[in-house]
């Protein structure tokens, strides 16, 4: 059985990783999926692709794995663009509000990439304990640390903080919340 955290680098998903270290969980896997605003150009803004770049330094030094970045062959500006292939709306292009759908692009490229055509897999995923709304995704394969150990979207940062953390004022503009990396 393979062990994957799905990162987004949000506050939750980064306490995934004290969470599963104080459950004893397995990890064997940390995948983020990038989204690129064009071939050139990612989507993060560079502030945030500076934490990243950090946050994985940490991440290796202290549970010895290397976060993989994956990206979709598509960037954002081609996706946005894109003209639909069949159906009625056959060469419209897709732009706003057509790319609004369940299933988004970048929810497509964690599925296709991390875990199409492989078995025994568990994904772990950032869900807080007070968000029972999100619940109906998780499962069996799907599980999320935060809701087993019981910390909530305003514990979160506060239960996390401990061994070598980092505190980052990014996450703080974006969401008036203080992130401690664990």
């Amino acid at each position: 059985m393979q062990h994957i955290l799905s990162l987004s680098y949000g506050k939750d998903s980064l306490a995934c990783l004290g969470a599963i270290e104080q459950l004893g969980w397995p990890l064997d896997r940390i995948v983020h999926a990038e989204v690129w605003a064009t071939d050139t150009i990612p989507a993060d803004l560079p502030p945030m692709v500076d934490f990243k770049a950090r946050a994985d330094e940490i991440i290796k030094a202290r549970w010895g794995i290397d976060v993989e970045h994956i990206r979709h062959k598509l960037s954002y500006e081609e996706m946005f663009y894109r003209p639909i292939c069949r159906g009625v709306r056959k060469g419209t292009i897709k732009g706003f509000p057509l790319t609004t759908r369940a299933r988004s692009w970048c929810k497509h490229l964690k599925i296709t990439k991390i875990l199409s055509g492989r078995e025994n897999i568990v994904q772990y995923v950032g869900i807080a304990a007070d968000e029972p709304n999100r619940y109906h995704n998780l499962s069996d394969t799907k599980i999320s640390p935060l809701v087993e150990i019981g910390w909530t979207e305003k514990n979160v940062p506060g239960m996390v903080r401990g061994k070598r953390p980092v505190v980052t004022d990014l996450h703080r503009q974006r969401t008036g919340r203080l992130l401690v990396l664990p």
